[in-house]
């Protein structure tokens, strides 16, 4: 039995006893661990810290002893609920999506498998580790994860910087170690990578009513966390909390019954009539008490985790040639396509292709002389019609990397081998060539009144989404395959708006996103937006940022879904 005081999260002596009681903590190895065991014979002793709020099991056992009953846990209870928990896991994983595009998915204390299994089926390349000898061979045997690792996560040995995700659903709860456990997930965790954190809140209102025979009050809980403490271990351990909410839990109407029943002795005549409907008894609910906290968290980008950050992905792959493929929305282009063709790298592009909007010139002759591939749309669709046709066309060319360069010259086609480097190496989803960075706007020529505009709106989008861009409005920037092919930027405007959209889009998919320095040069012969024009795209962007708070707080527009 170890009797420590000190609290794990700010260390802190000073506590208080929450709960207490005369019984004596059930002997682990007799009594023997399941997940589905919900009695309400409380623990001995639960403390709260008084600096910070962090409660806590006083005493409990052993680490080893802890960790030898976890493995030889067995709970076939847990499998019959298999409908229920695989529905609970697509909800996890669905709302994951907002945060991450499948890639590596690791499940912590992942059971018999059930969560790995939907996330398989959603194109996540899955991993699990579970301490449960009985749940693991489940995992292999039964479900053919032959990922899921039987031991520890030191065990596992898994390199660094190598999941896109990972999750701990109900476990953070039972370490004895969670800052150790959260230090080592953040080491595996890619630079862009999300973490999934659920646990029972003991500040619930149910909590609260119900106490110390509270389902969340368990032997093998030995830490309680609410929303303020699960949320400042994270910070602490190097991660920035980005979505706090409730997790709702799907059983079937007789595991509900069966094990609520034991707090009022109204229920416990609906289980006979349950008994005798298996139909119904095995009918699923999904129920939120309120009493689950799920937190979405991604590392912290404080200075001192700066080269974590910076670390390269482990699919970038050194020396795998990638198909990249610029693409020119053209318009009225003639006079200065020939020079933006012929400034742009042939050894390092693949293709170009020109989407011509209708000219009134011969811009569509002088593409095709110049050996591109060559979209003409029949009527005008606009500047952000041109760009859908644009991607669609290069993605359908097989294209790993689309550059957009705007052919009217006014924007260094020179600089696509800096743009695409952060692309090829891993290190970004997008990136834009700037104006605005190293004053190069105002010394190619840019009139005063647009670079303040361009400054004011930058800095009206850099608030509301968050993120730091020193440009927003950039006609030279390259985007990845995956960028593309998980926004929807068919929903975008097809006026000159797109620009802002797609960026947005990004955003609020967490995609990385890099700038370079750029040169631009204004002359007569180069296109370019008018005063009444620029004040209807500045309504448009204020328009989009507004959807963005209203999709943030209110009602999910599918346009950034």
């Amino acid at each position: 039995m170890i009797n420590e005081t000190k609290c794990h999260l700010c260390g802190s002596s000073s506590y208080r006893v929450k709960y207490g009681s005369s019984k004596t903590i059930k002997d682990f190895t007799q009594a023997g661990y399941k997940i589905t065991d919900h009695s309400t014979d409380g623990p001995i002793r639960i403390i709260s810290c008084l600096r910070c709020g962090l409660s806590f099991l006083n005493p409990k056992l052993d680490n080893q002893t802890i960790l030898d009953n976890y493995a030889s846990m067995t709970d076939e209870k847990y499998i019959e609920e298999e409908e229920g928990r695989r529905k609970s896991a697509r909800s996890v994983l669905n709302y994951l999506k907002k945060f991450k595009n499948p890639g590596r998915l690791l499940d912590v204390g992942c059971a018999s498998g059930f969560l790995l299994d939907e996330a398989k089926k959603l194109g996540w390349e899955v991993y699990g580790v579970e301490l449960s000898q009985w749940a693991a061979k489940y995992a292999h045997g039964k479900l053919q994860l032959n990922n899921v690792i039987q031991g520890t996560l030191k065990e596992a040995n898994f390199q660094n910087n190598f999941f896109d995700a990972v999750l701990m659903i109900d476990v953070i709860e039972h370490l004895s170690n969670p800052k150790a456990m959260l230090y080592r997930i953040r080491q595996l965790l890619k630079p862009s990578g999300v973490l999934c954190c659920s646990t029972p809140d003991i500040d619930s209102t149910v909590s609260k009513i119900l106490k110390a025979k509270w389902w969340g009050i368990k032997q093998s809980h030995l830490y309680y966390f609410n929303k303020s403490t699960l949320s400042k271990l994270l910070v602490s351990t190097g991660f920035f909390p980005m979505k706090i909410r409730s997790h709702a839990r799907t059983f079937s109407l007789g595991y509900w019954f069966s094990n609520l029943s034991s707090y009022t002795s109204f229920l416990k005549f609906i289980n006979p009539f349950l008994k005798k409907n298996p139909k119904l008894k095995s009918r699923l609910l999904s129920l939120s008490l309120g009493d689950q906290i799920e937190i979405f968290a991604r590392k912290s980008r404080q200075i001192k985790y700066l080269p974590e950050l910076e670390m390269t992905e482990p699919q970038a792959i050194k020396g795998e040639k990638k198909k990249i493929v610029a693409v020119l929305p053209a318009y009225n282009a003639e006079e200065t396509l020939k020079i933006t063709v012929g400034d742009i790298p042939r050894d390092t592009i693949d293709d170009i292709i020109l989407v011509d909007d209708a000219s009134k010139d011969n811009t569509v002759a002088m593409a095709r002389q110049l050996g591109l591939h060559v979209f003409r749309h029949n009527k005008n669709k606009g500047y952000g019609g041109n760009q859908k046709t644009c991607y669609r066309k290069a993605l359908e060319m097989g294209a790993d990397i689309i550059i957009m360069v705007h052919p009217d010259y006014q924007y260094d086609p020179k600089a696509i081998p800096r743009l695409i480097e952060p692309l090829i190496k891993g290190k970004a989803d997008a990136v834009f060539g700037s104006r605005m960075m190293k004053g190069s706007a105002l010394e190619g020529g840019m009139p005063m009144w647009k670079h303040s505009a361009n400054i004011l709106l930058t800095a009206l989008e850099n608030v509301t989404l968050g993120i730091y861009l020193t440009e927003y409005h950039t006609g030279l920037r390259a985007y990845s395959k995956k960028y593309l092919e998980n926004i929807n930027f068919e929903a975008n405007s097809n006026n000159f708006v797109f620009d802002t959209e797609i960026i947005v889009q990004g955003a609020l998919k967490f995609m990385r996103l890099e700038e370079v320095p750029i040169k631009t040069r204004y002359f007569d012969e180069a296109s370019s937006i008018q005063l009444w024009p620029c004040i209807v795209y500045g309504l448009g962007i204020l328009k989009t940022l507004l959807k963005v708070i209203i999709h943030r707080t209110i009602f999910r527009f599918k346009q950034f879904e």
